[in-house]
């Protein structure tokens, strides 16, 4: 069966949210820059008291708690805001276009305005079920996004990718509770 939809802004932005929430570089820089950023703060608290302003070391010791809790929210928001831009600034032309995908026999067909794919079957790593998306993960590192309220036969789409999933003994990865955060 052949399934067509268009793709907009906020499902590449979604993709790439999930995709960044899944990789644990991503994941290390975050709690790098929320460690340097309290522990700065510290840094500049201790040489403040040494001088003997403590006015000062308590102004940096309120700086280095209100950093170690609001930096995650921070670069939550910061990332959110990136990827959107990045989202705007590669995948313009790409908006809107009618994508159609079908899974045969042996392999995966997408053909959209940029071209014809064909995917086999062996060439993707995971299926990841969001709420709304469904992400075949191909082993290159890129991905397949299914918008599930653009799709009619929604049903039926995920039927024949779990039955990929099991025939294939491709990894199906459940994430419909996932959130950016």
């Amino acid at each position: 069966m052949i399934h067509q939809y268009n793709l907009e802004e906020q499902d590449y932005h979604t993709h790439l949210l999930f995709t960044v929430s899944k990789s644990s570089s991503a994941i290390k820089m975050r709690n790098r820059v929320r460690f340097l950023m309290t522990l700065s703060m510290m840094i500049f608290a201790f040489i403040s008291y040494g001088n003997g302003s403590t006015g000062q070391a308590v102004y940096f010791i309120f700086l280095m708690l209100v950093s170690f809790f609001l930096m995650p929210i921070y670069t939550r928001w910061s990332y959110k805001k990136t990827y959107l831009k990045h989202v705007r600034k590669y995948y313009k032309e790409r908006l809107s276009e009618p994508t159609n995908v079908e899974i045969t026999s042996n392999h995966v067909m997408i053909k959209d305005s940029q071209g014809e794919s064909f995917i086999n079957f062996t060439d993707i790593e995971a299926i990841n079920e969001l709420k709304d998306y469904i992400f075949l993960k191909l082993k290159s590192g890129t991905s397949i996004i299914f918008p599930l309220d653009k799709i009619n036969e929604k049903e039926e789409l995920i039927t024949e990718l779990k039955n990929l999933s099991t025939s294939e003994e491709i990894a199906w990865n459940d994430e419909t509770s996932w959130i950016w955060k």
